[in-house]
């Protein structure tokens, strides 16, 4: 069975990032197609609007490869690993960031995401996405762009601050 999934802004990559737009996937997970809301030629029927923005899976480096592989890293990326302790970082940077929550459950990442906003409340929901699902996806040799044809788990990232498009200490991610 297709799903649609709309909301106002899709996480393709940093340099792609899609207004009103639809994700149509199938039962495996498999994007079939993407369109633009605003594309006339489209029937939305039977999609779910959400309010928030669409990105692929968060991914962590630290359960996926091992610690002299993560420190080889600092040269390129500044990462920092916000499994046991949240932390500020440098945002005048230009090396790309790499978060690493250490963790697939949404609840343990959702708690440490109200965290990095009280601490970093500057940082882009942009960047924070990129460090912590495109990243980490291109250091581990997969798919790293949300595209038609990639097979993905997709997450809403919810109560971000879409205006000044920052986080908010109320953001919070969860599976679509």
């Amino acid at each position: 069975m297709m799903m649609r999934i709309g909301s106002q802004l899709t996480f393709c990559s940093p340099q792609k990032i899609l207004r009103r737009m639809v994700v149509e996937r199938d039962e495996q997970n498999l994007i079939t197609n993407l369109y633009c809301l605003d594309d006339n030629s489209v029937e939305s029927a039977q999609t779910l609007f959400f309010d928030g923005i669409i990105s692929a899976d968060i991914i962590s480096l630290k359960q996926n490869i091992g610690h002299q592989e993560i420190s080889k890293l600092t040269d390129k990326y500044r990462y920092y690993d916000l499994s046991k302790q949240v932390s500020a970082f440098d945002g005048n940077n230009d090396k790309p960031l790499l978060l690493d929550f250490g963790a697939n459950s949404k609840n343990e990442i959702n708690l440490k995401l109200a965290s990095l906003a009280q601490i970093n409340s500057t940082i882009s929901i942009f960047d924070l996405i990129a460090s912590c699902v495109y990243y980490p996806a291109l250091l581990l040799e997969q798919e790293a762009e949300l595209k038609i044809n990639r097979h993905v788990g997709l997450l809403l990232w919810e109560k971000a601050d879409l205006v000044n498009k920052t986080l908010t200490i109320d953001t919070k991610i969860r599976s679509i």
